[in-house]
């Protein structure tokens, strides 16, 4: 065999060699740092190939660091699900508001029979604004209290309408209306953003109690509604002008009392008139 001959028949054994070793990766997170998610979310963790055995996986397999439970699922598959250990009074699973925390994925094995020693999944939770009880207006939450709605993408927060979290002797109690506060002026135009909920209404409610706008959030929709400030409120008290930032309301309500909890997302945005 000549020179040039020998030169061919490495090369090509190289190129065949380079091409049997990615036959098969270990399992790969197809993202280690997603969004912000809800709460009261099941975080999805997804997997660029399918995984084995996931029936046998334990706690030498991922730990969750301060909370979480993972839920089993189908034999072999490219998720895995988590939800909170916390629980609210209507009975729904959620994590801690607020936090960022991990999960530390240990020994997966791959259906290419390939096994990661370690891997590890990022994520965050927005903040829990709906503080019980805030049936009403002078119960709201402050939604500046987390962030200031007229910088940036402005505020989001998660809250939940419970429906039935109890019963006394005088009957049972619901939780049906979430009611939430800010200063707001007029001619301010406020953007309210709500996602992740069944069938609910956003009530916007003036300084003196008067219905301004409701706005019906459909389920499996990221809704978008637009406020804008009137002047309607200025009638009310004659000590105010346009310019004075006042209290204005954010009613979250539904009325399906049998129904399983309402978990939602609200992001709150302000834009001042110029």
């Amino acid at each position: 065999m000549n020179k040039t001959k020998i030169l061919a028949f490495i090369a090509l054994g190289a190129i065949l060699s380079a091409c049997g070793s990615e036959e098969g990766t270990p399992p790969e997170l197809v993202n280690s740092y997603p969004n912000s998610i809800s709460p009261f979310d099941t975080l999805v963790v997804k997997f660029k190939s399918s995984l084995v055995e996931i029936d046998k996986l334990d706690e030498s397999n991922n730990i969750i660091l301060n909370q979480g439970k993972w839920i089993k699922g189908k034999a072999t598959g490219k998720e895995l699900r988590f939800i909170g250990t916390n629980t609210t009074p209507g009975g729904l699973n959620y994590f801690d508001g607020g936090t960022t925390d991990s999960i530390v994925f240990k020994k997966l094995k791959n259906a290419d029979g390939y096994i990661k020693d370690k891997d590890i999944f990022y994520f965050s939770t927005y903040t829990i604004l709906d503080k019980e009880p805030n049936g009403s207006e002078t119960s709201a939450n402050d939604i500046e209290s987390i962030g200031n709605p007229k910088r940036g993408e402005g505020v989001i927060f998660a809250g939940v309408l419970d429906h039935k979290i109890g019963t006394t002797d005088a009957g049972d109690i619901y939780d049906m209306e979430d009611y939430y506060t800010l200063k707001l002026k007029a001619a301010d135009t406020v953007s309210i953003t709500v996602a992740n909920s069944e069938v609910l209404s956003i009530i916007v409610k003036g300084p003196k109690g008067l219905e301004d706008k409701t706005f019906q959030a459909l389920k499996g929709k990221t809704n978008v509604f637009t406020y804008i400030v009137g002047l309607e409120y200025l009638l009310e008290d004659s000590s105010l002008n346009a310019k004075d930032p006042v209290s204005f309301y954010i009613k979250a309500i539904d009325n399906a009392m049998t129904s399983k909890p309402n978990p939602y997302n609200i992001r709150i945005k302000v834009a001042e008139k110029k």
